[in-house]
């Protein structure tokens, strides 16, 4: 169970890896979306809604990834003070009890809500924006999906004792 749970964060790490280099390409779509407009005078709704889109695959996908990576934000001023053993029941208490019913309610509904925006094809509201907006929604259930299998993941890490974290600086 152990080596199943280290390959879901491998996997998780990958999929973290490949998406953060959106990051990137967000910053120069942006910078080249803030040229047109200040420099040129020129707008582009189908630029503006892909830098939205883009924001939404960086954003939504990348928060396995930081759970994997121990980067999310915590309460450090009681946490820092606990034992191992203090850490470990919290972190366990906190996946199960908050992590697991959040992302399985947000994977319920979110499936829902990606199905009734594909069966109308749904597209950006503005004229001349990104279709298939559908593809965003579905990225809710997705990243729900992902968070979960996770959550699991690092429940039987803490568990057997052999959780180990990265040593990675967070975030990058």
């Amino acid at each position: 169970m152990n080596s199943f749970a280290s390959r879901i964060e491998n996997i998780v790490t990958a999929i973290g890896k490949v998406v953060s280099w959106s990051i990137a390409v967000l910053l120069v779509a942006i910078v080249f979306q803030v040229l047109m407009r200040y420099a040129l005078g020129l707008t582009n709704t189908m630029l503006e809604d892909s830098l939205w889109y883009l924001f939404a695959i960086t954003l939504t996908l990348g928060l396995s990834y930081t759970m994997t990576h121990d980067g999310h934000v915590r309460v450090d001023f009681l946490y820092q003070h606990y034992s191992p053993k203090t850490k470990s029941i919290v972190d366990v208490l906190g996946i199960a009890l908050f992590v697991i019913p959040l992302y399985a309610f947000l994977l319920w509904h979110g499936w829902d809500y990606t199905q009734n925006s594909m069966s109308i094809n749904e597209s950006s509201p503005n004229p001349g924006g990104m279709p298939w907006l559908w593809i965003v929604k579905g990225l809710l259930p997705l990243s729900s999906l992902l968070l979960l299998i996770e959550s699991v993941a690092r429940i039987v890490l803490i568990l057997n004792n052999r959780q180990t974290l990265s040593t990675e600086v967070h975030g990058s």
